[in-house]
């Protein structure tokens, strides 16, 4: 079971580390929507938050703050 949750969270963390560069790579032109920019955005913060989660260890009864450049994510797991 150990081997399989190691697995599974390798191919997650590089799966959304692949995603991550793409949608960073993206180029946003002054001619691209407002709907287009906002979803890259949207896209980047999920995709960031996502690594942050898995790279840290959360707790029952912690909060943890995710600040970026456009945003931040608070994540809180309550005690049991």
């Amino acid at each position: 079971m150990k081997e399989h949750v190691e697995r599974v969270y390798d191919e997650a963390y590089d799966f959304i580390d692949q995603a991550l560069q793409q949608i960073r790579s993206v180029e946003c032109t002054e001619e691209a929507d407002d709907e287009i920019k906002e979803k890259r955005q949207r896209t980047e913060i999920a995709l960031q938050a996502a690594r942050d989660i898995l790279e840290n260890m959360i707790i029952p009864g912690k909060k943890l703050t995710f600040i970026y450049e456009n945003g931040s994510v608070v994540v809180e797991i309550p005690e049991k």
